[in-house]
């Protein structure tokens, strides 16, 4: 889809995603299809703003700068959850 330059390796692609979701301040939206479970987080790399999906198990499905992503996240029924600092939180609660 060139969302990456050419001049980018695999490994500029998974510590571009890794340094999204691993920043607190990303936002956190769950996706459900038909009763499977998506999750995306929202951040940005550089100007652009991507978002990176996962499914089942925490496993990537995909990753992306959407044109208008409050648009994608609105028509596909995206809902927000909170921020990643604040998922966290509570799932360090909910365990105790």
């Amino acid at each position: 889809m060139q969302h990456i330059p050419f001049s980018a390796s695999l490994s500029d692609y998974e510590k571009m995603i890794a340094d999204i979701v691993k920043n607190d301040r990303n936002m956190v939206y769950l996706y459900d299809f038909e009763g499977i479970h998506y999750y995306g987080v929202r951040g940005f790399v550089g100007n652009a703003e991507w978002l990176v999906i996962f499914g089942a198990g925490g496993v990537m499905e995909t990753a992306f700068p959407p044109m208008d992503i409050d648009d994608y996240l609105y028509r596909r029924g995206f809902v927000w959850v909170g921020m990643i600092e604040e998922v966290l939180k509570w799932t360090r609660e909910a365990m105790n």
